[in-house]
């Protein structure tokens, strides 16, 4: 069995290890999708609008999947710690609400690989009219 403590000493590491790079990350994006956005409006809007759709869509994958390991994880030390003190009757609403918990960021997840499947066949579609001119 694995014993779980929720304190401010882990509240700090999952701040410092997930949340903080987590934000940097989006940051960083969305100056870099700016930055390429006013470097090529002049040229093909079709094709910066795809790869700033494209570069949008990985990144939305790779952070909602860091999201859904966390969640799964926070989800199953909470119920196994909620079993362990047998304490299901008093806290059935937060048991069964973490037991469905990760079923969000993977909703989102989904969402995002849908886009990118959409944004490929996109641009196959755009490269089929670029050789038609």
């Amino acid at each position: 069995m694995t014993q779980t403590v929720y304190s401010e000493e882990n509240l700090r590491v999952l701040l410092y290890y997930v949340i903080i790079p987590f934000l940097a990350i989006i940051i960083l994006f969305f100056i870099g999708t700016k930055i390429y956005a006013h470097f090529n409006k002049e040229k093909d809007e079709n094709r910066t609008n795809f790869v700033i759709n494209y570069w949008s869509n990985v990144m939305g994958i790779i952070l909602t999947a860091i999201l859904l390991s966390v969640s799964i994880g926070f989800a199953l030390a909470f119920t196994q710690n909620v079993r362990e003190l047998n304490a299901i009757a008093e806290n059935k609403v937060l048991y069964y609400f973490f037991m469905v918990f990760p079923a969000f960021p993977l909703v989102f997840l989904i969402y995002y690989i849908s886009k990118f499947i959409i944004n490929i066949k996109r641009k196959e579609k755009l490269d089929m009219k670029s050789e038609e001119e």
